[in-house]
């Protein structure tokens, strides 16, 4: 399934607070153990309470990287800075400085022409890893019950959509409590896009899973529907010179067996 403005989500971070760290996450299909694809996290903080950049590189099941985002946070803190590339396809998106600006920016298909326009001037616009600083900053109102709106930008789209989130459950997950916080559109044809729930550690606030429609496409270039599980022990202090060995690393154009 297709879904044009489903490009929510892409990398969440691992806690509250910043800290530089690298985990792990797997990504399986819905309702069973098949593993669809990989990630490897790396996140540099500039200080306590400020990440600075971070990099995901997105793994076939046999570990070739096939995708790398970047995102560098700066000032800009629920509406980063970023660049998602997949070399499958030729797909671009993201969010960059241009001539003293902010734009938008996606390009379908490799050769297709990139399309590009002003960053939403929307209050309050959350874009990309931005969510996890508005989940962070909202989360004693998610855990009273409150509802909480907000503009999410689609970069497919070029443009932003309202989506809403709020504590849906508490489980158990690692044998710790958590919190389900569900984000769907918030409007009323919501139905065209299923809801996302991504599950944090009540204690530390940390990610532990997300299940839902990923900015990870097919070959076919659809959206990829996925239950990703981030497990605390793949949290490692981030190595001397991974962040620089990840942006430099090939992509590889296709799967094994893809």
């Amino acid at each position: 399934m297709r879904l044009p403005f489903a490009t929510v989500l892409f990398g969440l971070s691992a806690a509250c607070g910043a800290q530089s760290l690298q985990y792990d996450g797997t990504a399986f299909a819905i309702g069973g153990d098949a593993v669809l694809y990989r990630e490897t996290h790396l996140l540099a903080a500039a200080g306590e309470t400020s990440p600075a950049e971070r990099v995901v590189l997105y793994r076939c099941p046999d570990g070739a990287p096939f995708a790398r985002k970047r995102v560098v946070y700066g000032a800009a803190g629920e509406a980063p800075s970023f660049e998602l590339v997949d070399a499958r396809l030729g797909y671009r998106e993201g969010v960059r400085e241009a001539a003293g600006t902010r734009e938008v920016f996606v390009q379908r298909e490799a050769g297709a022409d990139e399309k590009r326009g002003p960053l939403p001037d929307a209050q309050g616009l959350v874009a990309d890893a931005g969510f996890d600083a508005f989940v962070q900053a909202n989360w004693e109102a998610l855990q009273r019950g409150e509802t909480v709106r907000f503009p999410f930008l689609v970069p497919s789209r070029l443009d932003y959509f309202n989506f809403k989130v709020s504590k849906e459950a508490e489980i158990e997950v690692e044998g710790a409590r958590a919190s389900v916080i569900r984000l769907a559109l918030g409007s009323w044809w919501a139905f065209l896009l299923p809801h996302i729930d991504v599950v944090y550690a009540n204690d530390d606030r940390t990610l532990l899973r997300f299940v839902g429609i990923t900015n990870v496409r097919d070959e076919e270039g659809d959206n990829l529907k996925a239950r990703i599980e981030f497990p605390r022990d793949s949290r490692r202090p981030l190595e001397d010179g991974a962040v620089s060995a990840a942006l430099a690393l090939p992509l590889v154009g296709a799967c094994a067996g893809g």
